[in-house]
């Protein structure tokens, strides 16, 4: 059996992807494609993701996830990554398909070593013939603007400009390209690029179709996932968000939080602007990945006169 592993980038279509594959889980069983996620009601594979940190000794680093998984210890941490192993090894045993998915936009997000992306790989490749990664990119213009929106709906009260003031690490495709490549190889890694000259068909669905190497026909199309928030949305949030907050400590939702919110939102004005940059905003992250855009165009689309 071969494995295919989508494994990001958070804002990049991944919610997209999910969804295909929860909703059309029999479909593709018919196919011989087998998606089989440890925690169903969850949409990320958390477990692959925990699988690499702590094969490369590294813990769960996300607080949240960890009280949404009521992971309370390391050794709690340590026996999540066993039932996960326990369940993989038990599937493999009576599965009959050819092919393995599954979708993680938490193992590049918690991933920041080589270390951590071979341990991932090994773990794998001692349960599979073959094991392929697929990592969709897209302009880091737009991507900005919809980890904003993303900050501020998790509970953060910063400005735009400030969020652009960060390191943006997780932006720097020829990097995290690199770190993959030297980890796994790079015919193991296909890098898609999400620009619908490049899409099969100009969809991110039908192109991961074809990665699969499934036809789409016989799939449901997945609901549109994580909308942005509109410039309107964005500055109610900001203000709320600095008297409550989005989760109680335990990682649940916050009612209160969504009951004054959506009380506010009906006095509101919302005219659904989208929110966008400045040309100089542009400018300034075209400026800032320039190389390293150049860089991984160089390497892997000789074709193409940019990336984007």
């Amino acid at each position: 059996m071969k494995a295919i592993i989508h494994i990001g980038l958070p804002k990049v279509g991944s919610s997209s992807i999910l969804e295909f594959l929860k909703i059309n889980q029999q479909a593709l069983l018919a196919q011989s494609i087998r998606y089989a996620p440890l925690d169903p009601q969850f949409g990320s594979q958390f477990e692959l993701a925990a699988t690499g940190r702590l094969e490369a000794g590294k813990l769960i680093p996300a607080p949240i996830i960890l009280s949404v998984l009521n992971l309370k210890t390391p050794d709690e941490q340590r026996a999540y990554v066993q039932r996960f192993l326990d369940f993989l090894d038990a599937g493999l045993r009576d599965w009959s398909e050819a092919t393995y998915v599954a979708s993680s936009e938490h193992i590049q997000a918690w991933f920041h070593t080589r270390a951590q992306v071979a341990a991932l790989d090994a773990f794998l490749r001692e349960r599979f013939e073959d094991v392929r990664y697929v990592l969709y990119l897209k302009p880091q213009q737009n991507i900005v603007l919809s980890r904003y929106s993303e900050r501020i709906r998790r509970g953060e009260t910063l400005s735009l400009k400030t969020h652009m003031q960060g390191p943006m690490t997780e932006q720097d495709y020829d990097a995290i390209v690199t770190r993959w490549e030297n980890a796994v190889g790079a015919d193991a890694l296909d890098v898609r690029l999400l620009t619908p000259d490049t899409l099969v068909n100009g969809d991110l669905i039908d192109d991961f179709c074809t990665v699969l190497g499934v036809q789409r026909s016989s799939m449901a199309t997945p609901r549109r996932m994580n909308t942005s928030l509109s410039a309107e949305n964005i500055e109610l949030r900001r203000r709320v968000n600095r008297w409550l907050r989005v989760r109680k400590p335990d990682g649940r939702q916050n009612p209160w939080y969504y009951r004054v919110l959506n009380t506010l939102s009906r006095v509101w004005p919302d005219r659904a602007t989208r929110l966008a940059l400045t040309d100089a905003q542009r400018h300034e992250i075209e400026d800032r990945f320039a190389d390293s855009n150049e860089a991984l165009r160089q390497r892997r689309f000789p074709d193409r006169e940019t990336l984007f």
